[in-house]
């Protein structure tokens, strides 16, 4: 048994998605020190499930649905050095998940998150899920990024603690990327690996078609305040509305989106900003340096869709 890992899965009503996540987990319990279930939901029913069928899992009930929160919630609980995380419609895949990430972390002081390879139930890497700046043919490639997938990673709880874990009031929407531009700016390094790979069921239980169009709007707008300069903020931020303007047209979810927008600008007096200094802006440009040309990123635009 190690005593360096564990494992957090993050659960909201999916009982179902939760048991294949589980039995995905459970591959690895004479790897890990202990295996977290967060219910966002904090069913009664679910906990009773678990303690049948699964006596050897810890289950926290979150205080109510705070989202993201029930990230944190799981590193808290950790009592080890690094987590796993994963949602509840997610799959280990790798049968050296484990003993890869602790090489991982071990080869590297500096590393925070170590992000894993999404790819769909056919085994192919999933577009809608590839969020780092290289394009999706760099997947068999190790590298450095400045974007977390919440759902499909292992971090390091000090690290990412110290910095002040998941941003509470985004719910949902870019606190992986909130969190990445935080611990790059406290010197810390963010990995993808082709060495370790999910499954992504993508479920949609639960998920009303208005809130990624509502929150990922809003906290676009966060994201670049808390992390960037002035004018480089602003630009961002009309860059990223004009494209979410695009897509919510697209779905007819613009009242979504205007409110979006709205809730976004007057939450700006709430955050709380540490803009990345000099060198890691920097550094930043460094790891976007390989981005996907203009062209490219328009014709994926035209393509995909964020549900």
């Amino acid at each position: 048994m190690s005593l360096a890992v564990t494992i957090s899965i993050l659960t909201y009503k999916r009982q179902q998605h939760l048991r294949r996540a589980l039995e995905s987990a459970l591959q690895y319990a004479d790897e890990v020190a202990q295996i977290i279930v967060v219910d966002n939901a904090a069913e009664p029913e679910l906990k009773s499930m678990l303690a049948a069928a699964y006596p050897e899992v810890r289950y926290i009930a979150a205080e109510n649905n705070g989202g993201c929160e029930g990230r944190n919630i799981g590193l808290r609980a950790a009592a080890t050095p690094i987590v796993i995380t994963i949602d509840d419609d997610v799959e280990l895949s790798s049968p050296d998940c484990v003993a890869e990430v602790e090489a991982a972390f071990s080869r590297d002081p500096q590393l925070a998150c170590l992000n894993f390879t999404v790819t769909g139930p056919d085994g192919k890497v999933l577009e809608r899920d590839w969020c780092h700046p290289r394009p999706i043919s760099h997947a068999s490639r190790e590298f450095e990024t400045h974007f977390i997938l919440e759902g499909a990673s292992a971090l390091s709880r000090e690290k990412v603690l110290q910095v002040g874990g998941y941003p509470a009031e985004f719910f949902l929407g870019h606190e992986g990327g909130d969190l990445g531009y935080r611990l790059i700016g406290a010197g810390y390094r963010v990995m993808h690996t082709p060495r370790i790979s999910t499954t992504h069921y993508a479920a949609s239980e639960h998920r009303p078609d208005w809130r990624v169009y509502y929150y990922y709007t809003r906290n676009g707008i966060w994201v670049a305040y808390r992390s960037f300069p002035p004018v480089m903020a602003i630009s961002r931020v009309l860059a990223y509305l004009a494209t979410m303007g695009f897509f919510s047209m697209r779905a007819r979810q613009v009242p979504a989106y205007l409110r979006g927008c709205v809730d976004g600008v007057r939450g700006l007096s709430r955050m709380d900003r540490r803009n990345l200094d000099a060198e890691s802006l920097k550094h930043v440009r460094e790891i976007r340096a390989e981005r996907v040309p203009l062209f490219g990123r328009i014709q994926r635009r035209l393509r995909e869709r964020i549900l």
